[in-house]
């Protein structure tokens, strides 16, 4: 233990969350396990075979659980040998009291009251003192997850929380289960991403490394695989089938998303905008699973020959279909659309959180952020001339990058699983 003296409220919350004053950094990585080759489609680590895969993601936000879906699902297909479990870690904690949708809702409160203060709060707080609020959470919740670990008994867990993966890693200590964290924000990440014992991390974003290397050390093994997408958005769709099968006409479409979990009022303000223009245009409404919005778009979209969708399955599509996204600055979503070949015009971010997803995907060229009061503007611009969407912002390289992620997370993964090379390259969406 350091001996330097504790100066003010700072130094001694430091001092309970265990964080060592001379140093910035929070966790030591563990070294790489020793790894064997089984003979067939599995690793040995320290030992033991490596079958069951955990992908564990939290209700808070669609992102994390979209990310855990994308590893789970591409883990299936390249190699079937494995015993691979997508689950919301928060679903299975004190079944009785549904702690996923009660989780779910107050991120929903907590970032659309009081212009989202509330979030931005209790954001810096879990990036201030990002050992007090893993101890609490894992006081309160780590018993719970340690008997559901204890019945999935998984060989390798990946997380896309940091809460989540914190909890893992300390209930599943004893075992030696390698635990490896994929930050599913961008740029400077909240340093509860590396508040864990973990056997190496995952980033989305390539501006997040110098953060990560800066904040753990030169030596922690940190890789940037991109960020996972669905295997559905990998099917080459056509925009014209896209508009038929939607029942949409074939003129310039804009997709207003506030995500799955339905947040925004940017987005609600600038439908609301172009409902109050002029413009041509036929707009997609995606209110994810946000009610009120939904009844709110469906008010707006009245005696409009233009698509109000809740909760679906089929977000591939409505990108397929569509010319300009318009939504708030979620990380998945952006790398989604980017992946699709379709720019965003960012209206809302969530605070402290999201901030750095807009100035990430702005540097990458797909996204420009702008008021709900500029989007009809911006939308008659590019409605009148299509063309000058490519010319405005940057659609092939990012395309391609968001595509190269399976190929870096079986790289990254290569010592503990075996993935299978993809039998055909993927393709984007196209007009």
């Amino acid at each position: 233990m350091y001996a330097e003296p504790i100066r003010g409220t700072r130094g001694i919350l430091d001092r309970l969350a265990g964080v060592r004053m001379r140093s910035s950094m929070l966790i030591r990585p563990k070294g790489i396990r020793s790894v064997t080759c089984d003979g067939g489609g599995s690793r040995r680590v320290a030992g033991r075979k490596i079958q069951r895969v955990l992908v564990v993601g939290a209700p808070f936000g669609d992102g994390h659980m979209r990310a855990a879906d994308a590893v789970g699902c591409l883990l299936r297909q390249r190699n079937p040998d494995l015993e691979v479990a997508v689950e919301d870690m928060f679903a299975h904690l004190f079944r009785p009291l549904h702690l996923n949708r009660a989780f779910r809702s107050a991120y929903r409160w907590s970032t659309s009251r009081f212009h989202g203060h509330p979030h931005r709060r209790l954001y810096q707080v879990a990036s201030g003192w990002p050992g007090i609020v893993c101890r609490l959470s894992d006081l309160a919740l780590g018993r719970s997850a340690a008997r559901w670990l204890r019945r999935i008994a998984p060989d390798l867990v990946i997380a896309t929380h940091p809460v989540a993966a914190y909890l893992c890693a300390q209930r599943q200590a004893a075992r030696d289960t390698p635990v490896i964290p994929l930050v599913t924000d961008s740029g400077p990440v909240n340093r509860i991403w590396f508040h864990g014992r973990y056997d190496r991390l995952l980033l989305t974003d390539p501006g997040t490394r110098e953060h990560a290397v800066r904040v753990l050390g030169p030596t922690s093994n940190v890789t940037v695989i991109g960020a996972p997408v669905l295997p559905a958005l990998y099917t080459r769709r056509q925009q014209a089938e896209s508009r038929d099968r939607l029942g949409l006409c074939q003129r310039f479409t804009v997709l207003l998303t506030a995500g799955g979990a339905g947040l925004g009022h940017g987005v609600l303000a600038a439908a609301r905008h172009l409902a109050g223009s002029d413009l041509d245009v036929q707009l997609i409404l995606n209110a994810g699973d946000n009610k009120e919005l939904l009844a709110r778009f469906h008010d707006i979209a009245a005696h409009r020959p233009w698509l109000v969708r809740g909760p679906s399955d089929d977000f591939e599509v409505l990108l397929a279909a569509c010319d300009l996204v318009i939504g708030k600055a979620g990380w998945f979503t952006l790398n989604e659309a980017a992946f699709s070949g379709r720019p965003t015009l960012i209206v809302d971010v969530v605070p402290g959180q999201e901030e750095f997803n807009a100035h990430a995907a702005e540097a990458m060229g797909v996204a420009r952020c702008v008021r709900p009061s500029e989007i009809v503007s911006w939308v008659r611009r590019y409605a009148s001339a299509p063309n000058l969407l490519r010319t405005d912002f940057a659609v092939d390289e990012p395309a391609r990058f968001v595509a190269g992620w399976p190929l870096r997370l079986a790289r990254a993964l290569s010592d503990l699983v075996l993935m299978a090379e993809p039998t055909t390259r993927p393709s984007s969406s196209a007009p």
